[in-house]
């Protein structure tokens, strides 16, 4: 049975408590202390709790609601998370991803954004790169890599193309920004009994996703 690699930027940040050091005192004083360490521990506790909530605040943002950077953080969008989707831990500022797990809990649908300064034709050829490495990779050859195609809806120019191989089934979807980066995005199904994907139902999840 082959694995599929799944490439992520993953922060991982740690915190760390230090431990105070206890001092003995003559027994008349215990009770005094006891309230005194009572009263600190409450204080401290409710200075982390404030502490870690401040933290999601700024990690988290607005619920249903990520900002999505080019790599040097200079232009940045709103990405709204999909109906039916979850937020995935493989996200970052300079890539969102959403899932949505199967009936058999191990199977998924994985939709991962990314921002790139750059024109189409660039985002096309980094997306068809990308792809052939990955069926190089994962696949026995039987591998398949559709034609690239366009598509308009509304004043959207929509650009996509398919491929597929064992285990897999996957878009890759790319339109041009008004701010002058072109919004990417990789749709895959990983796994088996899955509603197969299809790109009128990527584009309208993806339009709809963004706010520039």
């Amino acid at each position: 049975m082959k694995r599929i690699m799944v490439f992520a930027l993953i922060v991982v940040t740690s915190m760390m408590l230090a431990g105070c050091k206890e001092k003995e005192e003559p027994k008349e004083k215990e009770a005094t202390e006891d309230v005194q360490k009572e009263t600190t521990d409450s204080t401290d506790a409710g200075t982390v709790n404030d502490v870690a909530g401040n933290m999601e605040s700024v990690d988290t943002g607005v619920d249903g609601e990520s900002v999505l950077c080019t790599d040097d953080k200079s232009i940045s969008i709103t990405i709204f998370r999909p109906e039916g989707f979850e937020d995935s831990e493989f996200s970052s500022e300079h890539q969102v991803a959403f899932q949505r797990m199967g009936a058999d809990g191990a199977s998924s649908t994985q939709l991962n954004y990314r921002l790139i300064d750059t024109d189409e034709n660039a985002a096309m050829t980094e997306a068809q790169q990308e792809v052939e490495y990955l069926l190089s990779a994962n696949s026995d050859g039987s591998g398949v890599v559709g034609e690239v195609q366009s598509q308009p809806v509304g004043d959207r120019q929509w650009s996509y193309f398919s491929y597929s191989m064992e285990g897999l089934e996957g878009y890759r979807v790319w339109t041009s920004l008004a701010n002058g980066c072109v919004l990417s995005c990789t749709a895959e199904n990983m796994g088996s009994g899955l509603e197969p994907l299809n790109v009128d139902n990527l584009i309208q999840i993806l339009g709809a996703s963004i706010q520039e």
